[in-house]
């Protein structure tokens, strides 16, 4: 006997007769299988020796929780990070964990998640029990690897606001829509403009330091250089404008952009449309179509414009105003042309007066907002022009929906 267990026979003893009364004299095995467990979702793992006597176990468990604690599980069993090769594992530290008795296991739970892709090894020492029948045992050594996870599906273009297939020559802007978080300080090379000829149009967008992106990374506001755009400015006299009415261009999306992981677009992405005349007319609410839901329905409040407004902005820009001028809670809805709002409200409509109010910075696609024009021509006076803040279309909700 082992100085160790003469230490600990009175422990052991206590121990035993606690853990198995009616079996003093358990069978052993000396088979020892160590298995990995994967956690659920494979966040998490445990690792278990099974092979041990349950009465063993029970007595072992007993003994580790004796203060001052005389047995310690990690003299016996350990995980450590592989090295690649050969040797060398005997030096690396043992990974932090919690031992506990689970059955007929002993389960190693490690207090981080395993790094996928690394090798690691598990080494069951039962001569370090403090058991004879244990004693003259050999170690039990494993390794196992993680799994890396599969590879994110590549991210691809969703669309490109605007979506009409003919815009003015005077737009302002692209809003590039990705299905995943994409990578930073790319776009100005991976976004090119073609003419009809198939040739790249130099410099077309106002590259700015830090491009402009939405929280989530997944939408992009690309900006027509508006020295370009706007006439009697230095940069389109040198360079000329971007877009002429008339023309065919084509938008191009670079396949190999890498996206927030490395990993490039699933596909290329091209958009071709023809242009027309510059728009220098100022969105006009009197001139919008309101169609009120009934009373007592959730059916959508909707507006309907005349021409194509700025997407993104349509979708922060209208809230509906209560009697009370308290902002009515619901979901706002927006067609891919831009040409519709609607508002669908959390609870039915009541009957009543309602308002929605409109920022007045909200733009249509060629940069000219209800509070003031894109393009000031000196030579034309402007008829109208509102003060930034706010317009308000009156609704009437009553008991029949109106056409």
């Amino acid at each position: 006997m082992t100085l160790l267990s003469r230490r600990l026979v009175p422990y052991l003893a206590i121990a035993l007769l606690a853990a198995a009364p009616d079996d003093p004299s358990p069978a052993r095995s000396a088979s020892f299988v160590i298995r990995w467990q994967a956690g659920e979702g494979a966040t998490s793992s445990a690792i278990e020796v099974e092979g041990i006597a349950p009465t063993d176990l029970a007595a072992l468990a007993a003994l580790s929780q004796v203060k001052p604690t005389t047995f310690s599980w990690s003299q016996v069993f350990t995980v450590t990070v592989a090295p690649e090769g050969q040797g060398g594992a005997e030096d690396r530290p043992s990974i932090l964990g919690t031992y506990r008795v689970v059955g007929p296991r002993l389960r190693f739970e490690p207090r981080f998640p395993l790094e996928p892709g690394l090798r690691h090894r598990a080494v069951f020492r039962p001569s370090q029990l403090p058991l004879e029948p244990y004693q003259d045992l050999k170690d039990v050594v494993t390794e196992f690897k993680r799994p890396l996870p599969p590879p994110p599906s590549p991210a691809f273009v969703v669309r490109v606001d605007p979506t009409g297939n003919h815009l003015p020559e005077n737009l302002l802007k692209f809003y590039l829509h990705f299905s995943a978080p994409m990578s930073r300080g790319e776009a100005y090379s991976r976004v090119t403009l073609l003419n009809e000829q198939g040739r790249k149009l130099a410099v077309p967008f106002l590259e700015v330091g830090e491009e402009l992106w939405d929280p989530t990374g997944t939408r992009l506001t690309l900006l027509l250089d508006p020295g370009r755009i706007k006439r009697g400015l230095k940069p389109r006299e040198d360079l000329g404008p971007i877009l002429e009415a008339g023309q065919a261009y084509t938008l191009v999306v670079d396949r190999n952009w890498p996206d927030a992981t490395g990993h490039p677009l699933r596909e290329a992405f091209r958009k071709t449309f023809k242009t027309g005349p510059a728009d220098e007319t100022q969105p006009d609410p009197q001139k919008w179509i309101v169609k009120a839901p009934a009373a007592r329905t959730s059916d959508p409040l909707v507006l309907e414009f005349p021409e194509p407004l700025d997407r993104a902005m349509l979708n922060r820009t209208l809230s509906v105003l209560d009697s009370e001028k308290q902002e009515v809670p619901g979901r706002v809805d927006v067609n891919d042309a831009a040409t519709r709002w609607s508002f669908r409200p959390d609870q039915p409509w009541p009957a009543g007066r309602f308002q929605i109010s409109v920022d007045t910075t909200l733009e249509d696609l060629a940069g000219n907002s209800i509070a003031r024009p894109f393009e000031v021509d000196v030579q034309n006076p402007i008829t109208r022009r509102i003060e930034s803040g706010t317009a308000l279309v009156p609704v009437e909700i009553g008991a029949q929906p109106s056409p």
